[in-house]
């Protein structure tokens, strides 16, 4: 066997372990029957109207979609500090253990800048995860944008499965710039790596079980 393909047999688990977390990450446990989101009547206006632009970039790009929360703006402290002065909007189909009661379940946030262009996270591309972050100057820094990316990455503003307390995050500099890790208990943790300059560079670790 080649020493090329040594190497890409080698990135399997690692690639595969990346996926397997970033699925974990955008389900959440169903806290009661939940009922799939309900599009306002005709002529109803939200009274936001960012999320009138999310509703209908939702219904070109995702048409059928279904889901347990919103579509809604994402407000959680931590994330508007470490995306300071960002627009985020999200849908979330919670994990119940079995199949969905709607097709084309969806869980998503995405940014929506002043001229109305709506931009998702990309789980598949940690560097999406970068657009808007806060400058990192320090490990107080790292640790903010570690947990505002990893809360992002949930899709859930409640934190409800994992909660992302910036201050129980260790923050490391190493050659490719911050490595910021968070244990949850004994057998879960997560970490982020930022670049130099502050990009995502990727993601990982594992979630709680879905009680």
């Amino acid at each position: 066997m080649g020493t090329n393909s040594r190497k890409r047999l080698a990135s399997v688990p690692a690639l595969g372990a990346r996926l397997v977390f970033l699925a974990a990450l955008c389900v959440q446990p169903a806290p009661t029957l939940a009922t799939p989101a309900v599009a306002p009547s005709p002529g109803e206006a939200p009274a936001d109207p960012g999320l009138r632009v999310f509703r209908a970039w939702l219904d070109r790009e995702r048409p059928g979609y279904g889901c347990d929360e919103g579509p809604a703006r994402f407000r959680n402290r931590t994330v508007e500090g470490a995306y300071p002065g960002a627009r985020f909007y999200y849908v979330l189909t919670y994990a119940r253990g079995i199949q969905v009661p709607f097709p084309n379940s969806l869980s998503l946030v995405v940014s929506l800048d002043d001229a109305g262009s709506v931009t998702p996270f990309r789980p598949g591309a940690p560097a999406s995860y970068g657009r808007g972050l806060r400058r990192i100057g320090s490990a107080k820094d790292a640790r903010l944008a570690a947990a505002g990316v990893l809360i992002v990455a949930t899709c859930d503003p409640g934190e409800r499965r994992c909660p992302y307390p910036p201050q129980k995050f260790k923050a490391r500099k190493n050659s490719k710039g911050w490595k910021c890790t968070y244990r949850y208990d004994n057998s879960t943790w997560s970490w982020v790596q930022f670049d130099r300059k502050g990009g995502v560079l990727e993601f990982g670790g594992s979630a709680p079980p879905v009680p």
